[in-house]
């Protein structure tokens, strides 16, 4: 394991926390900066080591650290109406990386990369959010209505981030490998 993945590793996880700080309370599921590291991680540590950088992330926090949106944190938080999307977030640094590992990547592609790893969270996402209401709150919901409440106030501003991290890690990434500092593979 080369030091500097593992380094890397670790700011991603920092990263992730810091952005998970900085939120907008919109109903039980608050809306964060963190997607925009998760695609990062993905694009420029590739699929080992950016879902590696979100596995710790969650780590941390399942072991206590207030490293979750709210400054929450405990396995609870898994279990609860976000625990969905922290899985899914590990499932798309893992496929925006693998989908860009070792390949010259341009922004038109990524950006459709990272918007599908995208509908793959609000999958995942949404179905946690689901499971959550129906068996620890006791409270079951159609899928329109847990649509309506935990993906569709958030894919204007997703998208957002999606096109910024597709530009930012599509520009880093190819200044990077100019430079012969192709980081996470």
């Amino acid at each position: 394991m080369p030091i500097r993945n593992m380094v890397l590793t670790g700011l991603f996880a920092a990263l992730l926390s810091i952005s998970s700080q900085i939120y907008i309370p919109i109903g039980p599921v608050p809306h964060t900066l963190q997607l925009i590291f998760v695609l990062l991680a993905g694009i420029m540590l590739g699929s080992r080591w950016g879902s590696a950088s979100v596995a710790v992330w969650i780590s941390l926090g399942v072991f206590g650290l207030p490293v979750f949106a709210q400054g929450k944190a405990g396995a609870a938080v898994l279990f609860g109406p976000t625990g969905g999307f922290l899985v899914g977030f590990m499932i798309c640094a893992w496929l925006v990386g693998r989908l860009t590992e070792g390949k010259q990547i341009r922004y038109i592609r990524t950006l459709f990369i990272m918007l599908g790893s995208l509908a793959l969270v609000y999958l995942i996402g949404l179905a946690g959010f689901m499971a959550s209401f129906t068996y620890f709150l006791h409270k079951p919901m159609t899928w329109e209505k847990a649509a309506a409440l935990s993906v569709l106030p958030f894919m204007p501003f997703d998208i957002v981030k999606a096109v910024c991290a597709a530009y930012l890690g599509v520009r880093i990434r190819n200044v990077l490998d100019r430079a012969g500092l192709r980081i996470g593979q």
